[in-house]
């Protein structure tokens, strides 16, 4: 039928993990960029972002997060690259079963919150996914998704599709590197092994 259908994969884990960290380090969640172009160790750092529990696809208050593959040689920006990685890695699981579940692959994402002010977690997010993502003027995604809702109930607009493409104007485009899509998809692996090796354990710390 022509109903509206939302497929949604909400998790626990986005740009508070880079606030977290911040306070970690003693620094600030605007010094990001900065501190992201500083030289990186080759050997990474995964890191399982589930700091306040895990939504899609756990549904698990109690896991907690952890960073893996530490080395004396490693320091903040390699933490600060593993936490970013790390959310996208989570994004993908959610993607793919986003697009297991609706048969077809999505062709682009918006990024929006405080996040999608960092062009480096854009670039991230892309090269993770493989697919072009793009931020948008709006600073608050949710209250454009309000107004377009509103603008075609009061009939300004014939249908929400046509009111998003008269609402939404795009800030920036960020294309995947093919090449860093290929080194992230190894990391990515290593995620979703880690992730699942670790679950029991790290559940279980979330109880204690």
């Amino acid at each position: 039928g022509n109903g509206l259908h939302h497929l949604g994969g909400p998790s626990q884990a986005g740009a508070d993990c880079l606030a977290w960290l911040a306070e970690v380090l003693g620094s600030s969640p605007d010094a990001l960029d900065q501190r992201l172009a500083e030289p990186r160790e080759q050997t990474p750092v995964l890191f399982l972002p589930h700091l306040e529990g895990a939504r899609v696809p756990y549904w698990d208050e109690a896991r907690r997060g952890a960073f893996l593959g530490l080395t004396r040689r490693h320091r903040a920006v390699d933490l600060a690259w593993a936490v970013l990685e790390g959310v996208a890695a989570l994004n993908r699981v959610v993607l793919d079963r986003a697009e297991a579940a609706l048969g077809d692959p999505i062709s682009c994402l918006r990024f929006g919150g405080g996040g999608a002010a960092s062009t480096s977690w854009c670039q991230v997010k892309a090269d993770m996914l493989n697919r072009p993502v793009e931020t948008v003027i709006s600073a608050d995604p949710g209250l454009t998704g309000a107004a377009i809702v509103a603008s075609t109930a009061l009939g300004d607009h014939p249908d929400l599709t046509s009111a998003q493409a008269d609402l939404v104007k795009v800030r920036q485009r960020f294309e995947p590197d093919s090449a860093r899509h290929a080194a992230l998809t190894k990391r990515y692996h290593a995620f979703v092994a880690a992730d699942a090796a670790l679950a029991p354990i790290l559940s279980q710390l979330g109880e204690a």
